[in-house]
């Protein structure tokens, strides 16, 4: 999204926080329902799941979606086919990498395998929505607020 590495990582951090917020609430929701989940929400906790979110997203997850969309392009494809392509990819990368470490923390009964299958299951039903419709255009719309173009500039 950005023209340089500082604007990348600050699109990450951004993007990051909106997608680690949601899918927080959502799975305390899952754990404690409704009533209970936002008094269940703590913030040490979502600062650890955001610092190790952003860590796999910056250093795996963004190039290695990064190079598969590079490989995957072409000309013929629009910008927001490009980003659209980006975000599924982004989300099906961390969906499995957070969805594992969850498994793990949270602990499970019985297979390894199918315990981590049930919780991508219920996170990727909710990840993709979100970052498509909600934390991905909000991203963005903060970014291009705190890094105008000069036409974006002139416009506003």
């Amino acid at each position: 999204m950005g023209k340089n590495r500082y604007e990348n990582f600050i699109f990450s951090l951004i993007i990051c926080f909106l997608m680690v917020l949601g899918m927080t609430v959502y799975n305390s929701v899952l754990q404690v329902g409704v009533a209970k989940s936002l008094s269940a929400l703590e913030l040490g906790t979502f600062a650890m799941i955001f610092i190790i979110a952003l860590t796999i997203d910056w250093f795996i997850v963004a190039p290695l979606a990064k190079a598969i969309v590079k490989k995957l392009s072409s000309d013929k494809l629009s910008f927001i086919q490009m980003i659209m392509m980006m975000s599924v990819l982004m989300v099906l990368f961390m969906c499995t990498a957070m969805s594992f470490i969850a498994t793990l923390l949270e602990g499970y009964q019985g297979s390894l395998a199918t315990a981590f299958a049930h919780t991508f299951m219920l996170n990727i039903m909710v990840a993709l929505p979100l970052q498509v419709l909600v934390a991905g255009p909000l991203a963005r719309s903060v970014f291009k607020r705190m890094f105008p173009t000069p036409t974006t500039a002139l416009a506003n």
